[in-house]
């Protein structure tokens, strides 16, 4: 008997689509997921796990854990999804668990040739119910089967990855949407359609220096002015476009975690499952 491919799901359009919204594939931010390889490596003591995604063509690896490697790696490589067993993960929200695969309907056919013993995959939901992709993790030296308590775990990690990305998605939309009314806002409300002056503005909202060129043309336009120090700041009017832009708050930058944070961090997170 042939390994039969696993049909698309039924809102494959819209499915893709948020995959797309994230922004992940290929950007730099993959590595925030490693962590979630490692706690699911470290609850299974399976020998691999994938944390990947599914666009419409292909799908692409965010984060992985091998045999091989030294360490989780980020790699964005991307496979067909035709003729793969994680393919099957995406059409259900419950995990696909095969702890013997030459006895499991779905994997027993899989051609198999990397020698996997034991494969599990669990979908990665977002908020709107699109499966967005999957965690799968493998043994390859023996078959190991999990308790439905280490099962379960699993399961809560996923979703805490899957809350993570549409927090994510979530900002980038806001993002965007914050930026382009920034643009508008500054364009009606000052005349200006240069975005040299308009990147300048927000680095003088931002405390930022400027050149004495660019100094000249935002106080020419009353929106700048020098303090007693000599200093480029806002005037009044400045002010008050900044306000109507809505751009106060800023974005929180990435903190990397190593050593012994990163060990207080990963308990932290298993004492919440």
């Amino acid at each position: 008997m042939n390994f039969v491919s696993a049909q698309l799901p039924e809102n494959e359009e819209r499915r893709a689509e948020a995959v797309e919204r994230t922004g992940l594939i290929d950007s730099n931010q993959a590595s925030l997921f490693n962590i979630y390889c490692e706690l699911a490596k470290e609850i299974t003591n399976y020998e691999a796990v994938l944390f990947q995604l599914f666009d419409s063509k292909e799908r692409c690896y965010l984060a992985e854990i091998q045999p091989e490697l030294d360490e989780t790696q980020n790699t964005h490589t991307r496979r067909p999804k035709d003729g793969s067993v994680c393919a099957h993960v995406l059409l259900d929200t419950s995990p696909l668990i095969a702890f013997d695969v030459t006895k499991h309907e779905i994997t027993k056919t899989h051609s198999n040739e990397k020698g996997v013993k034991s494969y599990i995959g669990f979908p990665i939901i977002d908020k709107n119910n699109y499966a967005l992709g999957m965690v799968c993790m493998m043994t390859f030296s023996e078959i190991k089967k999990l308790s439905q308590d280490k099962i379960d775990l699993v399961e809560k990690l996923i979703k805490k990855a899957a809350h993570q990305i549409d927090v994510m998605t979530d900002q980038k939309q806001l993002t965007s949407d914050r930026l382009v009314n920034a643009i508008d806002v500054f364009c009606q409300e000052t005349g200006i359609k240069d975005m040299i002056l308009f990147k300048n503005f927000i680095h003088v909202c931002n405390k930022m220096n400027i050149s004495k060129d660019i100094e000249k043309i935002l106080i020419e336009n009353g929106l700048c002015k020098f303090d007693q120090d000599l200093k480029i700041e806002l005037t009044q009017i400045g002010k008050n476009i900044q306000d109507n832009m809505g751009l106060h708050t800023k974005i929180m930058k990435n903190v990397k975690f190593e050593g012994q944070q990163a060990n207080d961090l990963i308990e932290g997170m298993l004492d919440e499952l």
